[in-house]
């Protein structure tokens, strides 16, 4: 009856919404640009850096950071901490299972990395004492599983603070100067250069958004990871005298080890302060998706570039228009750089969500 209403009394809305819920319109990616400027921007950003030849020039590493919330070892240490932890201390969904629920994404941001960017040279998985059920040295000769302890001092483990994670990533045994961070979350679309993420002189990009910090503020939000963006945006300027507002696109980050080096030297103080909260907290720092990247931007050592990635969460409806509309555009050859299925709350949720997402990864992803 209410749809039925609608299309009476706002026929124009009712048509909008529904080609909207059948051809959706991205309004959820972070650079805000139509579909057709995206893709001219792609095309033209393509023709531009495939004439640039990089492969022998840079040695570039991924790295992911993973965890299996199935593992009966790693419940026990999550359970204990979460009991001892006050809710009222633990920021915003810190606790939620939403952020550990482990849908096997990994397997497939991982096909997506060695299908669209094989020139990677190695991939570094880092987790809690844990090792995915499909992986073997003899399949993944380039995957390195990295252990918390390796990366993190004793004193800090367990942890469950993505934030406390990520401050160690250049800690990793090996690690080349240049690498790309990804969550598990994040895909890679379509065959994408060196160039998009480094140039032959080692500048790296840096993804923006049009995403204010400033305008988060304004609307009350009140993440752990805004908090831990506005203290690094607040240490940088203090440093550089600039104001930072804008926000990274939600994807994967071109970062330098030494980069990490030059933060842990200029802010030692205020990383050590963050380290022992085992869950993400509003008194963090986001190193690896805002403070080093920005201070990699003030150094001279990275560019802006764009990169359209589609983003959406898993449990809602829209995650489902969105999965027509990636595999339509993959048969188009119009894919976006990347998509992020996030997965963040675990509250009202879509029937068989995970399920549908692996049904259509699978596709995406398919040999």
């Amino acid at each position: 009856m209410r749809k039925a209403r609608k299309l009476i009394k706002t026929p124009g809305l009712f048509f909008r919404d529904f080609l909207n819920k059948k051809y959706p319109i991205n309004h959820h990616t972070e650079v805000k640009l139509s579909e057709e400027e995206e893709q001219n921007l792609i095309e033209t950003q393509f023709d531009y850096f495939s004439s640039i030849k990089l492969e022998n020039c840079l040695d570039i590493d991924v790295v992911f950071t993973w965890v299996n919330d199935k593992d009966s070892e790693w419940r026990s240490k999550f359970n204990t901490a979460k009991g001892i932890l006050p809710d009222s201390q633990a920021g915003l969904y810190a606790k939620d299972s939403a952020r550990f629920s482990n849908h096997n994404e990994l397997y497939y941001s991982l096909r997506s990395v060695k299908k669209h960017i094989p020139w990677v040279r190695n991939i570094y998985i880092v987790t809690d004492n844990q090792k995915p059920g499909w992986y073997t040295e003899v399949d993944y000769p380039n995957v390195h599983i990295i252990d918390h302890n390796v990366i993190i001092d004793k004193q800090y483990l367990p942890t469950f603070n993505s934030h406390v994670i990520e401050a160690h990533l250049h800690n990793i045994p090996g690690l080349s100067e240049n690498f790309i961070y990804f969550n598990d979350d994040v895909f890679i679309a379509r065959d994408l250069p060196k160039t998009h993420f480094f140039r032959a002189n080692g500048i790296a990009s840096i993804f923006l958004a049009k995403k204010n910090l400033s305008d988060m503020v304004k609307k009350g939000v009140q993440t752990p990871t805004l908090h831990a963006s506005s203290k690094g945006a607040a240490l940088l300027a203090t440093y550089y005298h600039q104001t930072i507002d804008n926000t990274l696109v939600h994807t994967y980050v071109p970062l330098k080890k030494s980069s990490y080096q030059q933060a842990w030297v200029m802010f030692h103080d205020e990383i050590k302060s963050f380290l022992s909260h085992k869950f993400r907290t509003n008194h963090d720092l986001n190193m690896a998706t805002f403070l080093v990247p920005w201070l990699m931007y003030f150094e001279k050592k990275s560019i802006p570039m764009v990169d359209i990635c589609y983003y959406f969460n898993i449990r809602t409806a829209n995650a489902l228009s969105q999965y027509k509309k990636l595999l339509l555009k993959q048969k188009q050859g119009r894919q976006p750089h990347s998509f992020c299925a996030n997965d963040f709350h675990s509250g009202h949720t879509i029937p068989n969500y995970q399920n549908k997402l692996i049904e259509m990864l699978d596709i995406y992803f398919k040999d």
